[in-house]
């Protein structure tokens, strides 16, 4: 016997969103731990900023991996004069 739950438009909505955020972020981690990107790459990826996506990796176990590369580019970034 299946049971039927009326669930409003709006939370399917919510709950979609989150799942694809979700997602998202898991991928964006997945490719970080990986090395194949950086963590401004990974911010990238889910619209985010640097910091954001710090507490991101936080709420997943995840470590930051600062190497040569994230140095250059944090280098790089600070020398274009845009904001965090």
């Amino acid at each position: 016997m299946a049971t039927k739950i009326r669930v409003p438009s709006r939370v399917v909505e919510v709950l979609e969103k989150t799942i694809e955020r979700t997602a998202v972020e898991l991928m964006a981690i997945g490719l970080y731990r990986d090395g194949k990107i950086t963590l401004r790459q990974a911010a990238d990826l889910v619209s985010v900023d640097a910091k954001e996506m710090l507490e991101v990796f936080e709420k997943h176990d995840t470590y930051l991996n600062y190497g040569i590369e994230e140095l250059e580019e944090d280098i790089s970034y600070a020398k274009s004069g845009e904001r965090f």
